[in-house]
Parts: structure tokens; sequence; C-alpha cells
């Protein structure tokens, strides 16, 4: 004889519940690594951006177009809103500030914010 089963038939409302909130626990922290691994990867885009106006770090070769100039902290849109990290400044040599493409970029398009809606 076979028999079937729902799947409430089979895990009390207690086990449910325990999954329902693993797996909230799960989402989370999955977003919480796609942000980390987000801003990891602009960050090094933003540091090469860097290295390319100005060379390597300490370097004085004529070639450059610029030099470092600190760094400053941003906001990038996420999950609807904003997360602050922290980017390289570049000065041209006629003193004048330099957008680091992948950072324009960024803002523009608004990838972050992008992902988020995508999940909606």
């Amino acid at each position: 004889m076979t028999r079937f089963s729902k799947s409430s038939d089979a895990l009390p409302a207690l086990a449910e519940g325990a999954v329902g909130k693993a797996w909230d626990e799960v989402s989370a922290s999955f977003d919480r690594f796609c942000l980390a691994a987000g801003i990891e990867t602009l960050s090094a885009m933003m540091e090469r951006d860097a290295e390319e106006a100005c060379g390597p770090r300490h370097w004085r070769g004529e070639e450059r177009r610029g030099h470092r100039w600190g760094r400053t902290k941003g906001r990038i849109g996420f999950h609807g809103g904003k997360v602050e990290l922290e980017r390289p400044r570049v000065r041209g040599l006629s003193g004048t500030e330099l957008g680091l493409p992948s950072w324009e970029r960024a803002i523009e398009e608004d990838w972050l914010g992008s992902w988020a809606m995508n999940l909606i």
C-alpha cells in the first residue's frame, strides 16, 4: 500500500519554523558575503585605476598623470540604502582631482543597487 504525505504531516510545525529561521539566517549571511565580495572587488578596481594614473606607490616617473592624495570615504547604493567605503584620491599634475573610472561607473550604473532590484 502506498502512502502519500504532505510536508506538514512529515515535519512538525516547530521544525518548519526552525527551518524557516535557518533559511533567513543563511539568506542574510549570503547577502553580507555578496556585499563584502562586491566591496572588495570595487576596491581592487579603484586601486588599479590609481596605479594606472600614478604608477606604483612612491614612484616618480615622468609618465604619470597624477599623484596619490590620500583616501576618502564614499557612499554607494546597496539594497535600497547606502554603504560607505574607502576609496583612493588622485590629483592630476595640475592640482585638480582626477576621477577613478571604476568609481564613477559604479556610481552611474548603481551596480549594487541594480543587484538588489533584481532580487525583488
